[in-house]
Formats: structure tokens, sequence, C-alpha cells
């Protein structure tokens, strides 16, 4: 499809371990609506996760800028004072040293876009980046979007700065949409709830039916290696099953790596496993592309994911997509995407016990592993495709664009 405009997707520390779903919106923004992304990042991340399409979406990091690009902004940083200077909120704000690092990358997120002829700035974060962008729309002009992933909180402060001259805003679950309701009420008429969506014909059933009876049973986990995920409930669900349940033969593999490249949490579950004697049940994969997430999900005969917290959760819904059983917590808005009982399994937060019960169910009933399974890739086709997301952000730029 001919492009009809060209936009700006702002992803921080680009790319990560969670950044494919973003590339599969620009993708269903593309091919459904003929509106081009250009990924702009604030730097490289600490530990770049070389995805397959990393190399395609040919990314542009604003930091470390060049001595000499830094030396070509001060003619537009001196034009800029006077503005910056009139505004209350911007002078409280550059009373803070890296404030002004911040104008500088907003400074060249607008030359950039000039030059791209990108005319819009959509942000998938409301931490530092989401502040870049509201400088940049102040100083240029150019209007901007902001996405909320998670728990305000979360985002660091001058929130009311970042979100008041945005266009709209999507809150991916309706808890999160209650919670900026509450701190944030005078933005609520720019506010969508607008869930993430996975891309249903990569992520979808393997050819063949999977078995009756595997032995082992084969789990699959993914998810960054942070203690919020829950992997070590899972390492201690494993052992209880095992103890309870010597009859049961499985084994979990968990894909993901931690924020140092492995020498993070990740130790800290090597340490767990080792205690537990849990060697030959589960297996640290560490970090994986989109690719093996795949392959993993259409190998595995079931998907199991204990989260202390989780806004909503890709993982799942690739999972679903992949017409996997699943067992999830009841946490964060994971209630919002798995039905108890009907396209998935819901459990507590922080409770081995009643994981390794329902593992043990799942494992157990092939009939009922196969129910939820349809009825999850059935919930994912419904309502939580890529192209879902895609068609949100292309009505809500077609809207703006309005007179």
């Amino acid at each position: 499809m001919t492009e009809t405009r060209k936009i700006a997707v702002l992803i921080p520390e680009f790319p990560g371990q969670t950044h494919s779903f973003f590339w599969r919106e620009i993708e269903a923004l593309h091919t459904h609506h003929g509106i081009g992304a250009q990924i702009i990042s604030t730097r490289l991340a600490p530990r770049p996760v070389m995805h397959d399409w990393v190399a395609q979406a040919n990314a542009i990091q604003l930091h470390p800028m060049p001595p000499a690009r830094m030396v070509a902004l001060t003619p537009a940083l001196a034009a800029a004072l006077p503005r910056l200077m009139a505004d209350p909120d911007l002078r409280r704000i550059l009373r803070q040293p890296r404030s002004w690092g911040f104008v500088l990358m907003a400074l060249e997120l607008a030359r950039i876009c000039k030059a791209r002829r990108l005319t819009h700035l959509h942000v998938h974060s409301c931490a530092n980046f989401a502040l870049i962008a509201a400088l940049c729309h102040r100083l240029s002009g150019i209007p901007y979007s902001l996405v909320l992933h998670g728990r305000l909180v979360d985002y660091g402060p001058e929130q009311p700065l970042k979100w008041k001259g945005a266009s709209f805003v999507f809150v991916i679950t309706k808890i999160l949409r209650q919670e900026v309701a509450e701190v944030l009420p005078q933005m609520m008429d720019k506010v969508r709830v607008v869930p993430m969506g996975v891309n249903t014909d990569m992520f979808a059933p393997p050819d063949r039916p999977r078995p009756d009876d595997p032995d082992p049973f084969t789990w699959f986990c993914c998810a960054r290696l942070n203690w919020v995920k829950g992997h070590d409930t899972l390492i201690r669900a494993a052992t209880i099953l095992r103890r309870d349940r010597s009859d049961l033969s499985f084994c979990i593999r968990i894909a993901g790596e931690d924020e140092k490249g492995g020498s993070g949490y990740h130790r800290d579950l090597d340490r767990l496993i080792a205690e537990e004697d849990a060697g030959d049940l589960v297996q640290l994969l560490g970090s994986v592309t989109q690719d093996d997430v795949r392959q993993e999900l259409q190998s595995a005969d079931g998907f199991v994911l204990a989260s202390r917290h989780e806004p909503l959760g890709v993982a799942y819904m690739e999972a679903m997509a992949c017409e996997l059983p699943v067992i999830g917590t009841d946490a964060g808005g994971v209630a919002e995407l798995i039905t108890q009982g009907a396209d998935g399994m819901l459990i507590p937060p922080n409770d081995p016990q009643a994981l390794a019960r329902a593992m043990a169910q799942v494992i157990e009933d092939a009939a009922l592993r196969r129910r939820m399974g349809q009825a999850a890739r059935q919930k994912i086709l419904r309502n939580f495709s890529s192209r879902r997301s895609a068609d949100a952000l292309a009505l809500a730029l077609h809207e703006c664009d309005r007179p």
C-alpha cells in the first residue's frame, strides 16, 4: 500500500526483549492504513535484543549525541530560550541540569521530523521520552500522543506536563484508565482504552495437533528475568508438583533475560534452581528472538507465567493465539485477558501451592487443554489482534487531522 503519511514511533532503549509488539503494530499500520513509521529511540538498549526485524526497522538513536550535532543545535537552542523561559512549568523543570539534555534531544527530534517529513510523535512510554516529546511539541508544534503500558507511578514525575499537550493517550487496560481518572481527571476526554495485540498469523497453532499424552509435558514461560515476573514462584511450584505428583512427567523452559545481561536476577534464579535441586525440571534459555518464541510456543504443551503484577501481558496473548492452555495470575490487568476456567486459568500471585495444583490439573486433562486453548485463540482473534491497536492509532491520527 502506498504511504499517505509517515509518523515517528518513539521507543525507549531500543531494541529490547518486549519490542516485537511495537514492530507488529507498525507493520499493521503500514499494511492496512498506508501509514509509515520511523522508530526513534532515546538510546541503544544496554543489552540489545537483535530480533530478526531489527535491521529492517533502521531505528534512529538520539543519544549519545555527537559533539558536532550539539554544536549545530546551538542556534535552535538560542531561539528556543525565550519560549522555554516564558513557560512556568518549563522554567521549573529546567532548574534540573539533566533537563537541558532533554531539551537538546527535543530539538534534535524536531530536526529529524522535519528532515524526514514525520508528522506526528507516537510515544510508547510515559517516562523521560514523554517529556522529550512534550518539549518537542512546545518548541516545534509537532503533535504527539502517549501510550501508558503500566502503572502511572512507575513512569516518574511531571506527568501533568507530559500529558498536557498530547493529542490523545492510549492506555492498555481498564484498570489503568481508572488510575488515570484518579490522578489526571482533566485528561480523560483524551484517554482511550486500546489493548496491545499480537500477529495472529505468526502466532498460530502448530500444523500437527498436540499429543494428548506428552512425555514429558513441556511448559513454556516467556518474560524478562525480574522478580515481578514470579519465576521464583514457578520454580517452587515445580518442586512441589514433583514432590506431590511423582507420577506426572514435566519440564519447564523459561525464555528471557535480566536487565544486566545475565549477571543480575538470572543468577538468583540459578541459585534457587540449585537449592531446590530443580535442574532437571527447569531450564533458563536466556534472551531469545521473536521467531524463537514462536517456535517454543508451537512446541510446548502449556504456557505458565506467575507474575506478581502484569499490566495485561503480551506473552499470555501470544500463547493463547497459539492455542495453548495458559495459566496466569490474577494480578494487574490479566483478568481483562484471561477468563478463569473458560480460556485459561488464574491463580493468586505468590502462591506456589495453587500454581502446582493448576499445573497438575492441566497436565492430567487433555480435554480441558483443548477446550481452553481453542477458546483462547478465538478470544485473541476477536479482541487482541495487532490489527486492533493499529486501527485505533490510524483512527486517532485521522481524527487529529480534522479541522
